[in-house]
């Protein structure tokens, strides 16, 4: 996702629990980043898709963009109205049902029954994915998931993969808080 062939080719998907209140959210934590999701070659690894460089540029990304949306950071001491967690994937013929199971909290809006919630599967030839889930602040439901996809070019700079990021972010926060 982070060195995509274009802005145009980003796909964004969410999905978001019906019944949650939105209205109330004003602040927000991140949670720990998990390690990305990987499926390449050790021989096509490249150090510009690793997590310690991407990491700061999505969050900053992230940040800008709920930052415009009113949202405010919580300080250390205080609860949060909600939390943010992403997850990374890159490679190919990869699954996305796992993303989110790091943390082991239910999605909102699939069935309580373990093992039967919803999640977003999707089969790529080398794309990149971010998958960004906000939690109640009481961590055990993500009431909101975005999923941003893109085919990868490894011949990008790092100021077009900067502008990608920064493009994929902001269509997948244009649809955050869901409009009822």
């Amino acid at each position: 996702m982070a060195v995509t062939l274009a802005a145009a080719d980003i796909k964004v998907k969410t999905e978001y629990d019906k019944k949650a209140d939105f209205a109330s959210l004003r602040t927000y934590t991140w949670l720990p980043t998990p390690p990305y999701t990987t499926t390449m070659a050790p021989q096509a690894r490249d150090e510009r898709f690793e997590r310690e460089r991407l990491d700061e540029p999505i969050r900053a990304a992230m940040d800008r963009a709920l930052i415009a949306k009113k949202f405010t950071i919580a300080e250390p001491e205080s609860s949060p109205d909600f939390y943010i967690v992403y997850y990374a994937a890159m490679g190919v013929g990869m699954n996305a049902s796992v993303l989110g199971e790091h943390y082991a909290y239910l999605t909102g809006w699939g069935s309580p029954l373990m093992g039967t919630t919803a999640t977003q599967s999707f089969h790529v030839i080398e794309e990149g994915t971010i998958v960004v889930d906000v939690l109640r602040g009481d961590r055990t439901v993500a009431i909101w998931r975005g999923q941003a996809t893109g085919a990868i070019d490894r011949t990008r700079t790092v100021e077009q993969r900067l502008r990608n990021i920064d493009e994929a972010v902001r269509k997948l926060f244009a649809k955050f808080p869901p409009r009822r």
